[in-house]
């Protein structure tokens, strides 16, 4: 009995095991059946089943799966309706080119199927089928040839009326874009319409109505952006605009003589309003995205301020030039906009007390504009540079309490501006007109520079909210800058006061005025020498060493053989005085640096022996 009961036993083990291994093969099977039911494959299978299952090619699958995305995804299906489109196009091409209709008839039925095809497209984008993406593009796409053949070939199309059929085409593509957000109708749209309506009557286009049409796409790619569709067509209209402004204020910019057909033909009455739109819409737009969005400005919310506002000064003045002559009215209006970029920065600046985020943009702005605006009002370039440097003073100034420290780079920029305009406008000739208004100004630009790298040395940048001070210059070392700016008109003015003074009383003028400004040179190295080892201003020492350089270089190789006589004497004097001021200074340098390392303390051993 008991052998039986053990062997029954063993059995009953045996049975148990067998129907666990089926159990699972059972619910490996159940798995795969449902994974396959979903189309998908499993990640990992028992050996046990791997050896039952045929291996399938992984190159088979593979095309199988690219010829499954070509027949059943969107691509063979676009194609194939791209095709048949263009067929019933071309079937109406043929007609009218064979006279079985006339051009006009035929240019009609050509629009018309555009605009079935785009309707068609917004009605195919409401039922979201995979074919709503091609009609409304071909449509414009085939409109754009109609229109722009019947325009230019045919004659059949008056221009205001094509500018009429772009826009509205246009607009209605844009409208379906933004509706079922399709950045790729908004592209075409904006962008074809804009190229279509540049190449209509070229060179000659219709300007009003095409500044119109540029100007629509403007406005939808602002939207468009708003709605975070397609951000670049911002850059794109920015572009096409520039290119258009640019265009017409050449074209107004080529008469000789303002006769009336000229003006009336280059439509010279709709020019500065037409701007002022462009100017209005960017300024209104971009002052409104930086007060109202929390995210940080990108490269163009910064550059359109300066873009828009200056572009559209500086285009004006190219075409008030040549044919009202006087620019008075033209500056006006400039230090007008400067004072309302002013205003802008301000308010921008109190709504985001760290850091003043987009104060410097409209500030940067404001600054060229006041510049540009008082050079157009006095008819002077030269009144530009005290401008710009009281300006870049103030600014610097300003950005402390602002906390701003690309306001502060950007002073340093200006104040570097008015010195190159200052050489620019003819202002530091020696040989000037006028030389009372030449050194008032020149010494406006000295002053101004000398002032602003004293306030900039006493007052450390703000490196919190700015990259270029935390990262890029943590020691505030471009602030040399206004010591060079201020050091270079001081010498224009010594330069100014020798000419005139030489011109009047010296027979060997040629001479002493080449000499006189080699001693002028070596003598402001001499001071920065001084000055340097009285402060133990190590940076003002790199200066003085850079001018008492430059100095003997034109004393020992262009006066030694350029010059002769007492000016010679003179020139290589003062580069002795300079090497050895610089020779005393360098030995006391020294000695204060070896005082102020402490002397080492003594051992115990020394004590001990003490």
């Amino acid at each position: 009995m008991v052998e039986i009961q053990g062997g029954i036993e063993r059995q009953l083990e045996s049975l148990t095991g067998k129907v666990e291994v089926l159990q699972k093969k059972v619910d490996q099977l159940s798995a795969r059946l449902g994974s396959l039911e979903k189309g998908e494959r499993l990640r990992q299978e028992s050996p046990e089943l791997q050896e039952t299952v045929s291996p399938v090619p992984k190159r088979k699958v593979e095309q199988e799966g690219v010829l499954k995305k070509a027949g059943t995804g969107s691509l063979l299906p676009r194609v194939a309706t791209v095709c048949f489109a263009l067929v019933f196009a071309l079937i109406l091409r043929t007609i009218t080119d064979s006279g079985i209709i006339n051009i006009k008839l035929g240019s009609i039925l050509g629009m018309g199927y555009a605009a079935a095809l785009i309707i068609g497209g917004w009605l195919l984008y409401s039922r979201k089928s995979r074919l709503a993406p091609v009609f409304p593009a071909c449509g414009l796409l085939l409109l754009f040839s109609v229109v722009l053949e019947s325009q230019a070939r045919f004659q059949s199309l008056s221009a205001e009326m094509a500018y009429v059929i772009l826009f509205a085409a246009g607009a209605v593509v844009v409208l379906l874009g933004l509706r079922y957000r399709a950045p790729a109708q908004l592209s075409i749209s904006v962008l074809g319409s804009g190229l279509v309506g540049m190449s209509i009557g070229f060179p000659n286009p219709l300007y009003p109505m095409l500044a119109i049409l540029l100007f629509g796409g403007v406005v939808a790619a602002y939207v468009a952006a708003r709605a975070k569709l397609g951000p670049w067509l911002r850059w794109t209209t920015l572009g096409l605009g520039f290119l258009f402004w640019l265009f017409w204020s050449f074209k107004l910019n080529a008469p000789a003589v303002c006769d009336e057909p000229t003006a009336k033909l280059l439509y010279l009455a709709w020019f500065y309003p037409l701007l002022s739109l462009f100017w209005v819409f960017y300024a209104a737009t971009n002052i409104h995205r930086i007060a109202t969005d929390a995210e940080d400005l990108g490269f163009y919310e910064s550059l359109l301020p300066t873009f828009s506002g200056v572009g559209a000064f500086l285009v004006s003045w190219w075409v008030v030039v040549p044919w009202y002559g006087n620019t008075f009215w033209l500056g006006l209006a400039g230090v007008l906009a400067a004072f309302f970029h002013f205003g802008a920065g301000a308010w921008l600046a109190t709504r985001n007390r760290e850091g003043a985020r987009g104060s410097t943009t409209y500030t940067f702005a404001g600054v060229m504009l006041l510049g540009f605006g008082s050079a157009a009002l006095f008819g002077d370039l030269l009144w530009a540079v005290p401008v710009l440097s009281v300006a870049a003073y103030l600014l610097a100034r300003v950005a402390s309490n602002w906390q701003s420290g690309g306001m502060r780079c950007t002073s340093y920029l200006f104040q570097l501006a008015a010195g190159l305009v200052a050489v620019k406008s003819g202002i530091v000739a020696a040989d000037i007109v006028s030389p009372l208004t030449g050194s008032l100004v020149i010494a406006t630009l000295m002053a101004m520079s000398f002032l602003q790298y004293r306030w900039c040395r006493n007052n450390a940048p703000p490196a919190v909210h700015s990259a270029f001070f935390s990262w890029l210059d943590r020691k505030d070392f471009s602030a040399v800058i206004l010591l060079l700016t201020g050091l270079i008109s001081g010498f224009f003015i010594l330069r100014l006061g020798l000419y005139q003074l030489l011109a009047r009383s010296s027979a060997d003028f040629a001479y002493m005025f080449r000499g006189g400004q080699t001693v002028f040179i070596n003598l402001g190295a001499v001071f920065l020498l001084l000055v340097a080892s009285s402060r133990k201003n190590s940076e003002i020492l790199a200066v003085a060493i850079v001018v008492g350089l430059l100095g003997m270089l034109k004393s020992f190789v262009f006066d030694l053989f350029g010059i002769k006589g007492m000016p010679l004497v003179f020139s290589v004097f003062s580069s002795g005085v300079v090497a050895a001021v610089g020779s005393v200074v360098s030995t006391r340098w020294q000695g204060k640096k070896a005082k102020a390392v402490p002397a080492p303390e003594p051992g115990p051993a020394e004590n001990v022996s003490q």
